[in-house]
C-alpha cells in the first residue's frame, strides 16, 4: 500500500491493537514515534541487523534503516555552469524566478527548513532563521511531490530544486540535463526505515522480508535502480555507483525526534507565513 510517511503513521495509529498492515516503511523519522507510542514491536530473526551501523538502527531493534538517501541540489547543467555550493545560495538574486522547493508536507520541505536554519545560525532547536530565509524565496515555485519534478524541470524555467540523489538519477534517465550537487554543509541523510506493527498477524513474514532487504544483494540492486545508499556494511558498490552515491558515513543525520515533535507547529506556521 503506497503512502506518504505521515499518512502511514496515521494509519498505524488508527489500527493500533488490530493492525491490517504488518510492516511499515518510513522516511521522515516516524519510526521513533511509533516505538514511543507502542505501535511497533522488536524485530525478530533479522540476522543481518548487526551489520547495520548503530546510528541507522534502533538500540532496541524496533526499526532499521535498509537504505539511505542523500539530499542536495538538483540543477539543470545547461542553465547553470557553477552549481550552488550551499543553502545560502538559494537566496542568490541570479536564481530568482528559477527555483522550486517542496512544501512542508513533503519531508524534503521540512529538511530544507532545518538546513536553511542551520545555514543562518539556527537549527532544529532554533528554526527562526529557517523561516526568515524561506520568506525571502516564498515567491518561487512551491510543489508537493517528486512526481512534479519532470514537469518543473521539463518546462525549462526551473533550474534548481533542493531534493535527492534518487530523483536526480530518475530525471537523468528520462533524458533531462540534471546533475546533483552536494552542499558544502553536506548531504542530509534520509533514512528509509522498516518496522513491524505491534501485534502483526504475519510478523514472521515481515521480519523475513526486512532481513532480505538488508542483504548485500538486495541493497546493491536498490543502489543500481534508485541511487540510494546501502546501509549494510557488507554491500560493495562498483566504482560508477560509489562515485554517484554519497557514502552513509559522509551524510548528515538530523535530529529526527525533535523534528517529529515540532513538525505540527512548523506546518501550521508554514501555512500562515509561506504557503500561497
Amino acid at each position: 500500500v503506497p503512502m506518504q510517511s505521515a499518512a502511514a503513521l496515521a494509519r498505524m495509529k488508527a489500527e493500533a491493537g488490530n493492525p491490517q498492515l504488518d510492516m511499515y516503511q518510513f522516511s521522515g523519522g516516524q519510526e521513533g514515534y511509533a516505538k514511543e507510542q507502542g505501535l511497533s514491536q522488536p524485530l525478530s530473526g533479522v540476522s543481518r541487523l548487526a551489520r547495520i551501523p548503530a546510528n541507522l538502527r534502533d538500540p532496541d531493534a524496533h526499526w532499521v534503516s535498509w537504505a539511505v538517501i542523500g539530499e542536495g541540489f538538483l540543477y539543470r547543467k545547461d542553465k547553470i555552469s557553477n552549481p550552488p555550493k550551499n543553502y545560502k545560495d538559494l537566496l542568490n538574486p541570479k536564481y530568482k524566478g528559477h527555483i522550486a522547493f517542496p512544501a512542508i508536507t513533503n519531508g524534503y520541505g521540512v529538511d530544507l527548513l532545518v538546513m536553511l536554519a542551520r545555514a543562518f545560525g539556527g537549527g532544529e532547536a532554533n528554526i527562526e532563521p529557517g523561516f526568515d530565509a524561506l520568506k525571502k524565496i516564498k515567491g518561487e515555485t512551491i510543489f508537493k511531490a517528486a512526481s512534479d519534478l519532470p514537469t518543473l524541470f521539463g518546462q525549462g524555467d526551473i533550474w534548481i530544486v533542493p531534493y535527492d540523489t534518487g530523483n536526480a538519477f530518475k530525471l537523468q534517465q528520462s533524458g533531462l540535463p540534471i546533475e546533483f550537487a552536494t552542499p558544502d554543509e553536506g548531504s542530509v541523510a534520509v533514512n528509509i526505515t522498516a518496522c513491524v506493527a505491534k501485534g502483526a498477524k504475519n510478523a514472521d513474514v515481515a521480519n523475513a522480508l526486512i532481513d532480505y532487504m538488508l542483504s548485500p544483494d538486495a541493497q546493491l540492486e536498490v543502489a543500481r535502480k534508485m541511487h540510494w545508499a546501502p546501509s549494510n556494511l557488507d554491500t560493495k558498490l562498483p566504482p560508477e555507483l560509489a562515485s554517484a552515491i554519497p557514502a552513509v558515513d559522509k551524510l548528515i543525520q538530523l535530529d529526527r525526534a525533535k523534528i517529529t515533535a515540532l513538525r505540527a507547529d512548523w506546518t501550521a506556521r508554514w501555512n500562515r507565513e509561506i504557503a500561497r
